[in-house]
């Protein structure tokens, strides 16, 4: 990352004294690469900041009420593993010394402060932190990371051994055994790991790229906590073994995929699930480990789950499924079918904030957005809309795609907006071609002085309220279009011809030539015998 006047890290300051905040977040200029987006006065406060603004870096006097600088840090570091941590220390703290080192802090700001003290301090932190950046973001070294160690043979075996055919299991089996990876009598995990579509990435990096390097930051994770893995690619995901058991094994398991998460947001620019199968051992439960997998994140797209989802966790609560009350349900539905966009969005907040709640309890919205669909299907038949052409592919594709209740609110109000843009659309494309029709009608029969407003409803096949609705949208009405096209007719016979006016008031549908005379002259403000006479001098 290269800070630039629009892009600079983003820096928390914790300090118990208001006077020692001030002066510090004053000495932060714009030129430093640093932007302070939080102060607070207590640890407390702090993680709350930290929770809303995801910083890069946070400093933090040791000394606090109610939570103090080391424990703070070491919250921080268990579950904010990607920010950086720093200390205001005083000369007589240096007893923190050996906690803090042991949680990784290795920034220090020693009391007391001056301009040029913070300016040395951040000119370091942003060196280590541009470094870290380019080090974490760089594509060709992740690359090269990840294609050391034949990882394409290794991805084939893998997928040899998941394939429905037993020899070619068998013989994928032998194959990882003869390149040193064997799983028998070490029990394991399979973490299956999702990478959301269609994000912006940052630096230009192909999708396929971008999961190269996902699967390289997450390796160098399970390195460096010294964990035992495999790993490979299969069905457009990656997976990793991970060996172990244990309540320590699955507190590191946790914190290791809790710091991959964070580390693939903050530096790769991209949203990963992570779907935990239950423990298994052996080649032999490696394929039902990996559809135990799928299953965690297939149906953590329709729960209230973090982006680390355990099978043994959704099996082990029962989820609660969510239904639309049948009233909230008909006030929705009238409002997308007659309600304004505005009206529309404003019902679905009220919707989502009655049923969409945070926290641990599994929540099940699958019938929740079959109401949604129907609402969908109903609506688009009734706009005459292909739903598959408006939604841009299969609809339910698409929701089986969709990452949580809030994901699904914002994809319905998005189709729903689309329909009706589509339905407008279509309804003005209808709309002239029926009007246009009318008039067709009218400029081919307008010599017959019988033509009216029934027998062409009768040749459009509308009625006729429709047909004047239409004239009046189009700022006229049946009898004044139908004059001009007669009286155009007539300009040109007059012009052209040396027929009798009574002639030519006949020719355009007039049985009395005195009533075509004051018409013609109502239209052109002259008479017919003026508008001819006129028309030869030219």
């Amino acid at each position: 990352m290269e800070t630039d006047a629009k892009e600079y890290y983003k820096l928390i300051l914790v300090d118990d004294e208001d006077e020692v905040r001030g002066r510090i977040s004053s000495k932060i200029s714009e030129e430093s690469g640093f932007r302070v987006v939080g102060t607070a006065g207590n640890g407390h406060d702090a993680l709350e900041l930290i929770d809303e603004h995801s910083p890069h870096v946070v400093i933090t006097d040791i000394r606090m009420p109610f939570i103090d600088g080391i424990e703070l840090a070491s919250v921080i570091k268990r579950e904010y593993p990607t920010i950086r941590v720093a200390f205001i220390t005083g000369y007589d703290e240096i007893d923190y010394a050996k906690e803090a080192i042991a949680l990784g802090v290795k920034s220090y700001l020693t009391k007391p402060l001056t301009q040029g003290d913070i300016s040395r301090f951040l000119t370091q932190l942003k060196g280590e932190l541009d470094d870290e950046f380019r080090r974490k973001s760089d594509e060709e070294l992740l690359r090269a990371r990840y294609e050391e160690g034949l990882p394409l043979l290794i991805d084939s075996h893998f997928a040899a051994v998941l394939s429905a055919t037993s020899q070619q299991s068998a013989e994928g089996v032998d194959a990882l055994r003869a390149m040193d990876i064997d799983f028998d009598g070490k029990p394991a995990v399979l973490a299956l790991v999702h990478v959301e579509e269609d994000q912006p990435h940052e630096g230009g990096f192909a999708r396929e790229g971008q999961k190269l390097a996902i699967r390289a930051s997450m390796r160098s994770i399970f390195r460096r906590r010294d964990m035992d893995y495999a790993h490979f690619y299969y069905h457009d995901r990656f997976a990793f073994v991970v060996f172990g058991e244990g309540t320590l094994f699955r507190r590191e398991l946790d914190e290791a995929l809790m710091e991959s998460v964070q580390t693939a947001r903050m530096y790769l620019s991209s949203d990963i699930d992570i779907g935990v199968s239950p423990p298994f051992q052996g080649f032999k439960e490696l394929r039902e480990a990996y559809v135990a997998a799928r299953k965690a994140l297939a149906d953590s797209r329709f729960l209230n789950t973090g982006r680390i989802v355990y099978l043994e966790q959704l099996q082990g609560e029962s989820a609660q499924p969510v239904v639309m009350a049948e009233s909230d349900a008909k006030r929705l539905e009238y409002t997308l079918r007659f309600g304004s966009d505005a009206e529309l969005h404003e019902a679905l907040m009220v919707e989502q904030g009655k049923n969409v709640t945070t926290g641990d309890s599994l929540r099940d919205y699958r019938l929740y957005t079959v109401g949604f669909l129907n609402m969908l299907v109903n609506f688009s038949a009734a706009m005459g809309v292909n739903l598959t052409e408006a939604n841009g592919g299969d609809v339910l594709e698409t929701v089986n795609a969709l990452s949580g209740p809030e994901a699904i609110f914002s994809w319905f109000e998005s189709l729903a907006l689309r329909l009706r843009e589509l339905g407008r659309r279509e309804t003005a494309a209808n709309t002239n071609a029926l009007l246009n029709n009318a008039v067709a009608f009218m400029s081919l029969h307008f010599a017959d002085p019988d033509l009216n407003m029934e027998r062409t409803c009768d040749h459009v096949g509308i009625s006729v309220s429709y047909l004047s609705l239409l004239f009046k949208r189009a700022g006229t009405t049946f009898v004044k279009r139908l004059t001009e096209i007669r009286l155009h007719k007539a300009q040109e016979i007059l012009k052209y011809t040396t027929d009798r006016i009574i002639d030519v008031a006949e020719q355009c549908g007039y049985r009395d030539v005195y009533y075509f005379s004051h018409s013609f002259k109502k239209y052109k403000g002259m008479s017919p015998k003026k508008y001819r006479e006129e028309q030869s001098t030219d």
